[in-house]
């Protein structure tokens, strides 16, 4: 095994952050089913006069780990986009 330093291009980046936006819009989309069916939880509940004060923060925290979710997905994508842009780039300058 060699101590060699290894070199990514933009394409390489490219591809992490799209798999990165992937796994967030994944996360993003299971948050907000769970958020749905909470709500839900929570109306049967009160029809049948539980206390809907546990459900606050359940729903609190789950809108907190959506918008972390969101934030990081648009993050990525805009990364992704970045450096597809640059590894298009760069494909051009070698064929040229």
């Amino acid at each position: 095994m060699t101590n060699e330093t290894k070199t990514y291009n933009a394409g390489d980046l490219q591809d992490a952050y799209s798999l990165g936006e992937n796994d967030l819009h994944w996360m993003s989309t299971a948050l907000e089913h769970t958020r749905k069916e909470v709500k839900r939880l929570q109306q049967l509940a009160k029809e049948n006069h539980f206390y809907e004060g546990y459900f606050s923060d359940l729903i609190t925290h789950l809108d907190m780990y959506s918008y972390l979710a969101e934030e990081r997905c648009n993050q990525h994508a805009a990364l992704a986009k970045e450096y597809k842009q640059e590894w298009e780039a760069s494909k051009q300058k070698a064929v040229a």
